[in-house]
Formats: C-alpha cells, structure tokens, sequence
C-alpha cells in the first residue's frame, strides 16, 4: 500500500497527524506492507528522504514549491510516475491511498498508478467547492479550480473514497452516482496517549486553541470570547500553538496584541509533537471553534478528537457532524460557531460547576474511545480495503 499526498512527512500538523494516526492503525494487519511518498515538501520541515516509525517515506520533489514548482514540473511529474512505478508489487495486491482529491501535482501519478494495476483509494476531508471564499491567494484559487474540475470525474479514478463526514458521504455517493463505495471514517485519535483518568479544572484555568489559524477556524470569535471571560476573571490565561499563512498570522497576531489582556494570551508557536501533547495535557479547557459558513460545516475538525481524548471539558463549535457524535452538556459544551458570548457563557458555568466539567470532560473521552479510536477506525478501514481488493 502506497500513500500518496502533498502533506508535510514525518513532522508537520492536522494532514500529517491525520495520515500518520491511518499508518499506525494499519500497521496491526501484518499483511498490509506500507510506504510513503510526500509530493514535495521543504527540507526546512523535514528530512527529504527517510523512515519513519518503520515506514519508509520519500520525497519526488523538495523545496520545489508554487512558483519553483511551475519552473520544475515536467521534472516532477516524471519524478511522481517513476516514484509510484518503483512502489508496485508485481503478483501482489497494490493500493494507492491518495491523501486530497485528484489534482494537478498528483493526476499524472495517479493515471499511471492505475494503468500498472493499483487500486486507488482517494481520502477526502473538504469540500473544494466551498473553499473559494475562505482564501484569497492566487495560487489556492488557480489550484482549486483544477481540482473542482478533476473532482467532476473522480468515479474515473477511483475505486473507493474515504470521507469525514456526512456531508461529504452524501457529496461524493451522489457525484459517483453510487458507482464507488465510500466509507465514512470521522476524525481518528491514539486514546492511549492521553490518561484514562478524571481531569479536575485548575485554580488558574488556562483555555487552549491549536490549529490553523484561517478565517474558518473563528480566531477573532475565540479571542473576543476570551476578552469577556478575562475582564471577570483575572486568573484566567489562553495558550495557542499552530500556525498559518503569513496573511492569516498577521491578523492574528494584531487581534492579541490588541486584546487589553494580551498578556494573558500565550502563543507558542508551531510546536513538536511532544511539546504540543505538554501544553495539551496541562490546559484546563481545550476550544475548537469555527465560524459560520459552508467550507467549515462540509468537513470535520481535526483537533477534536485529541481534545475529547484528553478527558477534559471541550468547548466544541457546532458544525459538521459534531452536534452527531456530541451532546451539549454532556460530553461537551457546544456553541454556535462566530458567537463568543456563547463561548464564555459555557466556559463561565465550568467554572463554576468544577464537578460537572470534569464528568463532562471523562464523557466525552468515553465519545473518543468509542467513535474516533484509530485501531477500531483501522479496522473497519481494513476491512473497506479488503473488500475494494476482493471484489
């Protein structure tokens, strides 16, 4: 099995997560042998060429990135083919697990895939048709109408699609006219990293945000939110961790600084993985939040299932399928995406109710277990794998 993507390989955030939680679920199916080839990616990030947890991984380009990438592509493209041509198994079973919709940096290898005898298993986690209003950028626009157009023909190029949510189930069964299967698969999460433990609020509550930092991830909504917590509440600190495009850090950058308690407001960057589970595991109240629009209703948030994982009360936007596999008051405290009043409601009744928000927080990793577990989502994927092979 070849997974294929443009993600950043072994070190990077939700896509490289996301793909390394599918690896280390599979690996418990011995029969299944797996490498990784990254389109391109910077030697900044990463080694070019390597293992990584037993899987080896290689990149077809390095540093060859959008502009580069224009000048290099003939390069490359042949780079991908021989890359995936290297990667068959002659007599055996040959899957690609591609990571994104068909597109114009991975088409080429796909056709070719296809043509040597792979199976390909496209995963999809967003809605492209719904992405134009969330970037301005002129390559994301270029990118996305190739991809919107590609997407059109996708029951031309694969033989199962794996999606996130039910948006996208019904999406791509209507678009494929139920000719390829597809195999729902939520958000996966490694439970046993985190304590099966009851997780009590601190005396000096710090909420926490890690992600992206673009317009469909609610910033501004969170950050106003905890501007009306912290007028009331002196001891209250937020920590963010993660990064985004130069545009979307600028702004903010300006809304902390901004803030009248910026000082309180504690953000740390990118951080490696063990330093992200550190600040993770010592917040008291981890927030997901997401404005009110298509793009961010048509996916599922990431960070999710690491925050239910945790056993610690999460306030959670209510998007996507969220409202599906999560009870307000319950297993979280849901909120209307964009409304920080909301949000500092609920975090204002945690404080105050410290008993509740810890049950609220062991049932909603009772939910992580139960729904986003990586080795009972591997299984089930296994299985939708085996029988895309056998049929």
């Amino acid at each position: 099995m070849v997974l294929l993507g443009g993600f950043p390989y072994p070190r990077g955030m939700a896509a490289t997560r996301h793909m390394q939680l599918v690896i280390d679920g599979l690996k418990a199916y011995q029969q299944l042998s797996m490498q990784v080839i990254i389109l391109r990616q910077s030697a900044k990030d990463n080694p070019i060429n390597g293992t990584h947890k037993g899987i080896r991984y290689q990149t077809v380009m390095g540093d060859a990135l959008r502009a580069r990438l224009l000048l290099a592509a003939p390069q490359f493209l042949l780079r991908s083919r021989r890359a995936v041509g290297l990667a068959y198994r002659d007599r055996m079973w040959n899957v690609l697990y591609v990571y994104g919709p068909p597109a114009i940096d991975n088409l080429l290898a796909i056709r070719y895939a296809r043509k040597l005898g792979f199976k390909s298993i496209f995963e999809i986690v967003e809605d492209d048709d719904l992405a134009m209003d969330v970037s301005n950028r002129i390559w994301h626009r270029i990118s996305n109408a190739f991809i919107r157009h590609l997407t059109c023909h996708i029951s031309e190029l694969a033989d199962g699609i794996v999606v996130v949510s039910s948006h996208l189930e019904a999406k791509f069964k209507a678009l494929t006219s139920g000719s390829v299967p597809v195999h729902l698969r939520p958000v996966p999460v490694d439970v046993s990293r985190f304590p099966d433990r009851p997780q009590m609020l601190g005396e000096n509550p710090n909420m926490f945000y890690s992600g992206s930092f673009g317009l469909k991830d609610g910033i501004p909504t969170l950050l106003d939110a905890f501007d009306l917590l912290a007028a009331r509440y002196p001891r209250l600190t937020l920590t963010m961790t993660g990064h985004g495009s130069s545009e979307d850090m600028a702004l903010a950058v300006a809304r902390i600084q901004g803030s009248p308690y910026s000082d309180r407001i504690h953000y740390k960057g990118y951080l490696e993985d063990d330093r992200y589970h550190a600040e993770l595991m010592a917040c008291d109240i981890p927030c997901m939040t997401r404005i009110n629009h298509p793009y961010a209703n048509a996916g599922f948030p990431f960070k999710l299932g690491e925050y239910l994982a945790t056993g610690k009360p999460v306030i959670a936007s209510r998007v996507s399928d969220v409202g599906r596999w999560l009870q307000d008051g319950r297993s979280a405290m849901l909120v209307e995406p964009g409304k920080p009043d909301q949000i500092a409601c609920k975090i204002e009744y945690l404080l105050h109710h410290r008993d509740i928000a810890s049950a609220i927080g062991c049932e909603g990793r009772r939910v992580a277990k139960a729904h986003f577990s990586h080795t009972r989502q591997a299984e089930a994927l296994f299985g939708f794998i085996k029988g895309i092979l056998e049929a």
